[in-house]
């Protein structure tokens, strides 16, 4: 039975005619002609999509660089209005850019659209806290808020955040401008809390320290402030102008302070490097310190410093006292004054007040109650008249009387500049001094 199946199949496959094999070849040539041609088909279609895809994708890149080019343009020109659009354009041709969103944040802020830029400052500060720059500008958005607790707190991160490059600048730029925003609240120990900080971290830099000094004056801080304005005129790398301007400003704060020696020590420095090695100054600056000096120098003659011997400092109070008691007279005579209340006699180079000096236990005579005067010029006539007359030798042992004439040079040189006008010459030199507690060099 097997032998007569294998003789039927045998027999069912009969070899292929010429014919019939020249058209099997036919087709399969022609299927695999037809799987080729699709084959390259699929192929370009994938390449010109490609093609297509890239080149779209360099468009778009070109067109957000594009924008974003104008958006800083427009920023930098000053037009924020105009960077926004641009910065929002580039950031809907771009997937996600955190440069062009911290510089949409920025246009929002210049164009005082301070909630926008804050909500997209605080994202990007949630993805980066750390970040120094995100902090410094939501701290000057606090500010513009009001709000000066959360602004005082992202400054102080802004200074302990990271900084990609130039930190250190950076960091003193902040601390000088919280130090600003701190005088602005009024908060002056704290502000010269940082400008201390910022001092001892520029000591090589001479214009940092200038800026400093400037704002420790602000700060009520004049002492730290002529420390600060001396580091720079001895720095040896300040300019010749910065240690002018120090030099000036050292003078100043000494003045203010009642420092009379050391602001005429720092103005003849000035003097001297202008000879030594001239600077292009305004003539009137060069005038106006000549005449400074001048009038320091002159103070300085006149002040009775408690170091002078006992003798020399009872020949300057008395000094003082000619010069005061002669603006009295003065006064009293443009304002018609009564003459009883005058001294009866005018010693030369001596306060008319000084007439006789009582004698131990005798009690000087009382003049009458005088008439009611709201501009107590008589009450300084009997002032006047009630402290006697002396000699340097007296008035040199005599530390009570030597303080009773200074409080009454003082008070004529106050009240004498409210009822006749601004003193001038030494009279003024006299009302500077009697405006400072405590006359030192």
């Amino acid at each position: 039975m097997g032998a007569s199946l294998t003789s039927r199949n045998s027999q069912s496959r009969k070899p292929l005619t010429p014919v019939e094999r020249s058209q099997r070849r036919r087709l399969i040539l022609q299927d695999g002609l037809a799987l080729l041609g699709l084959t390259a088909i699929t192929i370009c279609i994938a390449v010109l999509t490609y093609f297509f895809f890239n080149s779209f994708r360099e468009h778009r890149r070109v067109l957000e660089k594009r924008w974003y080019a104008r958006g800083q343009k427009a920023l930098a020109s000053g037009h924020p209005a105009d960077a926004v659009q641009d910065f929002r354009s580039a950031l809907s041709l771009s997937t996600a850019n955190v440069s062009y969103e911290m510089s949409l944040a920025e246009a929002l802020a210049a164009a005082g659209r301070t909630d926008e830029a804050y909500a997209y400052f605080s994202t990007l500060h949630e993805a980066e806290p750390g970040d120094g720059f995100l902090n410094l500008q939501l701290a000057r958005l606090e500010v513009r808020r009001n709000n000066p607790s959360a602004a005082i707190d992202f400054y102080r991160s802004a200074l302990n955040g990271a900084w990609r490059g130039h930190g250190t600048a950076r960091r003193l730029d902040i601390r000088l401008e919280l130090a600003k925003y701190l005088l602005s609240l009024g908060k002056t120990n704290e502000a010269q809390g940082e400008l201390l900080t910022a001092e001892g971290n520029s000591l090589d830099n001479p214009a940092a320290l200038y800026s400093i000094a400037q704002l420790l004056r602000q700060a009520d801080d004049p002492s730290d402030a002529w420390t600060a304005y001396q580091r720079v005129a001895r720095h040896p790398s300040a300019d010749r102008g910065l240690v002018l301007q120090a030099l000036l400003g050292e003078a100043e704060v000494a003045t203010s302070m009642g420092q009379y020696k050391r602001a005429a020590l720092a103005l003849d420095r000035y003097m001297a490097r202008q000879r030594l090695h001239p600077f292009p100054t305004p003539p009137e600056q060069k005038k106006q310190v000549a005449a400074e000096l001048t009038r320091l120098q002159r103070m300085l003659q006149l002040i009775p410093f408690y170091g002078l011997q006992p003798k020399q400092r009872a020949r300057r109070i008395l000094m003082e006292a000619a010069i005061a008691h002669q603006r009295f007279l003065d006064c009293a005579s443009q304002i018609h004054l009564a003459p009883a209340a005058a001294p009866a006699s005018q010693p030369p180079n001596r306060p008319a007040s000084a007439q006789s000096q009582p004698s131990p236990g005798q009690q000087p005579a009382q003049p009458g109650t005088p008439p009611p005067d709201p501009t107590g010029m008589s009450a300084l006539g009997l002032k006047w008249q009630q402290l006697g007359s002396f000699d340097a030798p007296a008035l040199g042992g005599n530390a009570d009387l030597e303080q009773n004439l200074v409080d009454l040079i003082d008070q004529t040189e106050i009240v004498t500049a409210k009822v006749c006008g601004p003193p001038t010459g030494d009279d003024a030199l006299l009302l500077q001094l009697a405006q400072v507690p405590d006359k030192t060099e």
